[in-house]
């Protein structure tokens, strides 16, 4: 019998060809999550961090600006930031050649004025772009702005603005699985009575709807009053929204906390997911009751993982299928992969 709604080629989740296009071709060409606006307060702060194998700076240019640029001196390559610091400059690591916060090239050190035009060695810049309080980057200069896609989604979530929210923690996982393996598992909650004990009692599994959008797929269930491990008031419904931007971002919303995750995709067997929590109020107790819960969820979703990692490399498994009721979120993420990669 031919099955309609199969999974993408097993081979994609362990070749080592198909992830380096894979980096090239999608998350060199699709917006990214870095962190909080919140790290760069002031006007000269800036990060340094790693995207997709490109080094990056972000920079607060004025109190409603920010500017991202590769971390790279235009001379021959030096680095122009080896930390997070507040700058009034930027001087390049390896040659001092020296650029403003806005790019421009100020010192060429080592040349004069007449051998070159500094306009023609300015830092190239990134696409960057703020969505409520969270920095977003862009490599490819002719994506669509960031708004095509959040606009939407802050429809479907009654608009709720999380801009205020106070970024609390980062905690970062290492996991021995391919990068699509844990969006796969993200993206249907079929499997949560058995693989999340805990999470069960907590949500109305019986609830479990899933929505599916031209930019991201939507998860959302009620949340046992009794059970609940977040803000439990009355000025917000009891649901957690469960959101997936293609490819690698995700937002877990319930009462009083935003939880970001970013999957980092480090090779084809392994990934490192970054968890960002930020909470409408700092109560000790009630945060870290959510941490413990959710690393206690995240736990048990590395072991699920890790396994089905093992199984696709194993020679007992081919293919596999896709329920169009209780995985339409894999189907979307899969149809998605097969038009950029196929």
């Amino acid at each position: 019998m031919k099955y309609l709604s199969t999974t993408i080629p097993i081979p994609w989740y362990c070749q080592s060809r198909k992830f380096k296009v894979e980096i090239e071709k999608i998350f060199l060409n699709s917006w990214q999550l870095v962190g909080p606006e919140s790290k760069i307060p002031n006007i000269g702060d800036t990060i340094k961090l790693t995207v997709t194998r490109q080094p990056i700076i972000i920079t607060r240019v004025d109190q409603n600006k920010i500017k991202a640029y590769f971390n790279i001196c235009q001379h021959r390559g030096g680095p122009i930031v080896s930390k997070d610091n507040c700058y009034k400059q930027f001087q390049c690591q390896y040659h001092g050649w020296i650029y403003t916060n806005e790019g421009k090239l100020k010192n060429a050190r080592g040349f004069d004025k007449s051998e070159l035009k500094k306009s023609d060695f300015d830092l190239k810049e990134i696409n960057v772009s703020v969505w409520n309080g969270l920095i977003f980057i862009n490599f490819d200069k002719r994506c669509n702005p960031l708004e095509s896609i959040y606009e939407k989604l802050e429809k479907r979530i009654n608009k709720r603005n999380f801009s205020s929210y106070q970024f609390y923690k980062r905690d970062s996982y290492n996991i021995s699985c391919n990068w699509k393996i844990y969006m796969d598992n993200y993206l249907e909650g079929l499997h949560i009575p058995l693989v999340h004990p805990e999470l069960n009692k907590t949500i109305n599994y019986k609830s479990y709807k899933t929505e599916i959008h031209d930019q991201f797929s939507l998860q959302w269930c009620s949340i046992n009053q009794k059970l609940n491990p977040y803000k439990n008031d009355s000025s917000e419904d009891l649901i957690a929204y469960y959101v997936t931007i293609f490819p690698n971002v995700i937002l877990n919303i319930a009462p009083g906390r935003l939880q970001t995750n970013i999957v980092e995709p480090i090779d084809e067997k392994s990934c490192l997911v970054h968890f960002d929590y930020y909470f409408e109020q700092i109560d000790e107790k009630q945060v870290q009751r959510d941490l413990d819960f959710s690393d206690i969820i995240q736990r048990e979703d590395i072991e699920i993982c890790e396994s089905v990692q093992a199984s696709y490399e194993a020679k007992g498994f081919k293919n596999g299928i896709i329920s169009k009721r209780y995985e339409p979120g894999i189907l979307h993420f899969h149809s998605r992969l097969k038009e950029i990669l196929l």
